[in-house]
């Protein structure tokens, strides 16, 4: 039967014939690999260190280890993506959030330094990840700015063997075709070894949200009815490059040398058309907008690692981290029965850059201590400049406004810490660290202002394997951390809304004399081992988090303005469950299916707000994934991945209440392996296409106002070929 398929929908109809054929391919009879054309059969032996689990278990400091392997397997450009599929892990928009909190409560690190502020998470494609590594409780080691936990991210080293691999894919979606490519380069030369990674890419979106807003006075009559349909579209481009040298020296010192730079262009455009049912129209009931930014980021860092003597290590670094940001809008505005428009322009550029040194002394004595002493300090500045130039129509005059600011951030740590093997079923990690933050704020328009301050985290982890077998074990975890203000809520610009300002559409302004959040927090997980690569682990936590951060939502000459501001207390609890096993270890005569379950619900309560649904940061009640893997052969293997991830109503400030509603996704994947050591991956994300629903009311003395937001959401598909030497 021939087959046929329109232009638009060839994309689709391109997948399913190719999984018709993969699948075709699957189920025919499994025949050895050496005739000609397949896979050789040539028996190799591969040295690789402990697996995943492995890790998992051993490791004192409880942490959660995810492979290269696993990041690449459906596919997915942005890492954003791959996480959201791990235990514990939700995602709001590219906001990656443990135990649901987002606002900087997770703390991003890359190589075990905190990201520079601006960094954009999904500038680092999987290809360039050797694994990622999530904590749910912090280490002396690293950053105590870890409320939530941590998700740190290691970057591919140089090789000692020569590799090369590319990799070539197209993807549809979102009405867009995307194209990427990567590839990784790496060799040795006597002590010299080095890689390099790149990937480019070309994406964008078209979508097409209605807004629909209600409001009522105060005898609960609706007296306004508005319904705005939006049109938005962007096209993005990237180019990342990871390059890395190392050196082994002859007195047996290692300097390695990596950067990792991302160029980045992104171009929006839109527009509101607005029918009125009831009541007014908006100041500018018909309006579009066209925004460009380019994005430039360089982060680069030396490493020197000396042996002592059979004891003892040390192990230094400098960091460079620059990122600038340079942004062009446009905004026209019809009012009604006008030709003419309001044109607003704004011009700003952003740079933030960064110094950093670490280093560590690591030393083992008595046989069953292991000890870590060690430094990380950094200097941090953000400056902005915006120009906006509002010109209002039949008006010849032009109201401009030039604002610059500055942000200086620095920031000292001092730590130590032990791995004490107290006895063949009890280990313990001790740690304290001192952490002390200075933050000055200037302006032209503002006066300067001037923090600091200074944090203690003592961090005390025990791991104890129960008695009689070796499959089962305990964890418990106290430690204390807190969060820093985001450098851009210190930095008091006001972000304006175009049209219809008002408490559902509020301005918003920084605050330069916000304080660290501080929080103690308890950990106790069980976890059982009870076959090779098999695993459960049920655990449950409590903190509890002081000067929490809260919006203000107030009017100011008309106004309606949000701003950040220290209140209050907040309490934070949880419980998750993950699992990962073979389900011919529980039934007999079933596929070679591995699956992969977790599910975690997290409650908070902040004080300061009034309840129900007094939430802290909109955080998200519970997240679940249901994953299969299906490798019928070396060359054939499949799988999907079922994820949920709730939403629900937020009491976000007196009067105010934010509802989001429950995301479901399915995704699914194919590869099938050549000869040559070429692959082919087929993935699909998003297969349920559920429809993005978001809404806030506002209520007090004189009524209340309601906006909701629909945004249809679709389906896409990527091919990739894969191709190694």
């Amino acid at each position: 039967m021939p087959c046929l398929a329109s232009r638009s929908q060839f994309p689709y109809f391109f997948a399913s014939c190719l999984t018709g054929f993969l699948a075709r391919d699957i189920l025919a009879a499994d025949l050895p690999l050496t005739s000609k054309g397949d896979i050789p059969a040539v028996q190799t032996v591969e040295v690789t260190g402990p697996g995943a689990v492995t890790q998992r278990k051993n490791d004192t400091a409880a942490k959660i280890v995810i492979s290269n392997a696993e990041l690449l397997q459906y596919g997915d450009n942005q890492l954003s993506a791959v996480l959201k599929r791990q235990p514990g892990v939700s995602v709001v928009g590219n906001e990656l959030r443990l135990r649901g909190l987002g606002a900087g409560y997770t703390q991003i690190l890359l190589n075990g330094d905190p990201v520079a502020p601006g960094f954009s998470l999904d500038s680092i494609t999987p290809e360039m990840i050797e694994r990622v590594e999530i904590l749910r409780t912090t280490t002396a080691e690293f950053s105590a700015q870890a409320v939530a936990g941590t998700i740190n991210i290691i970057m591919k080293k140089a090789l000692s063997q020569a590799r090369k691999e590319f990799k070539l894919g197209i993807a549809h979606g979102e009405n867009n075709w995307n194209p990427s490519l990567s590839m990784e380069v790496s060799d040795q030369y006597g002590g010299l070894s080095y890689s390099l990674t790149g990937a480019l890419s070309r994406t964008g979106y078209e979508n097409n949200p209605v807004v629909e807003e209600l409001v009522y006075d105060d005898h609960d009559a609706l007296n306004t009815q508005r319904l705005i349909r939006q049109k938005n579209l962007a096209d993005f481009l990237r180019l990342g490059l990871t390059p890395r040298l190392n050196w082994k020296l002859d007195n047996g010192d290692t300097i390695s040398w990596q950067s990792l730079l991302d160029f980045y262009r992104n171009v929006n455009w839109g527009a509101d058309h607005e029918t009125l049912t009831l009541g007014q129209h908006t100041q500018y009931p018909d309006n579009h907008y066209r925004a460009s930014s380019h994005l430039g980021m360089l982060r680069s860092d030396v490493n020197w690692a000396h042996r002592i003597d059979a004891d003892s290590k040390l192990n230094a670094k400098l960091g460079l981290n620059y990122n600038k940001r340079e942004t062009d809008y446009q905004f026209y505005g019809y009012p009604e029965l006008q030709q003419q428009a309001f044109n607003r322009h704004v011009v700003s550029n952003a740079i933030d850059s960064s110094l950093s040194s670490s280093g560590k002394y690591l030393n083992r004595f008595f046989e069953t201590h292991s000890l870590a002493l060690g430094w990380d300090a950094t200097q941090t500045q953000r400056s902005e400049v915006r120009l906006q130039y509002d010109s209002q129509p039949g008006v010849g005059k032009i109201d401009e406004l030039d604002e610059e600011y500055r942000a200086d951030v620095r920031r000292l740590a001092l730590f130590a810490q032990d791995e004490w093997d107290v006895s063949e079923r009890l280990q313990a990690y001790l740690g304290l660290r001192w952490e002390g933050l200075k933050t000055d704020t200037t302006g032209r328009l503002m006066s300067a202002v001037q923090t600091r301050s200074s944090v203690w985290s003592p961090v005390m982890q025990l791991l104890w394997k129960l008695p009689d077998q070796d499959k089962d074990q305990l964890r418990f975890a106290l430690s204390r951390t807190y969060k820093a203000p985001l450098t851009r809520n210190l930095v008091p610009r006001r972000y304006t809304a175009n049209n219809d300002n008002g408490p559902n559409n509020p301005d918003f302004q920084g605050n330069p004399e916000l304080l660290p959040e501080l929080a103690w927090g308890a950990d106790l997980a069980y976890e059982s081992y009870f076959a090779k690569d098999s695993m459960l682990s049920i655990s449950a936590y409590a903190k509890r988090v002081q000067d929490v951060t809260v919006r203000k939502l107030y009017q100011q000459n008309g106004v309606w303005i949000t701003s950040p501001f220290n209140q209050g207390r907040a309490q934070v609890f949880g419980l998750e469950i993950d699992a990962k096993f073979a389900l011919s270890g529980f039934l007999k005569d079933v596929p070679p299916l591995e699956v992969r379950i977790n599910v975690a619900r997290n409650w908070s309560r902040l004080d300061a707000i009034p309840g129900p649904d007094n939430r802290l940061s909109e955080q998200v009640p519970l997240t679940g994934n249901l994953g299969l893997d299906y490798r019928r052969s070396a060359r054939q293997s499949m799988g999907l991945n079922m994820n949920i991830q709730t939403g629900g109503t937020v009491q976000q400030s007196t009067g105010l209440r934010t509802y989001s509603s429950v995301n479901r996704n399915l995704d699914v994947y194919a590869l099938w392996k050549m000869e040559n050591k070429t692959q082919l991956r087929l993935s699909a994300t998003n297969l349920l296409h559920q429809d993005v629903l978001q809404a806030s009311q506002y209520s007090d003395a004189q009524g209340r106002v309601i906006r909701s937001s629909t945004t249809p959401a679709s389906a896409s598909i990527k091919l990739t070929l894969e191709k190694g030497w």
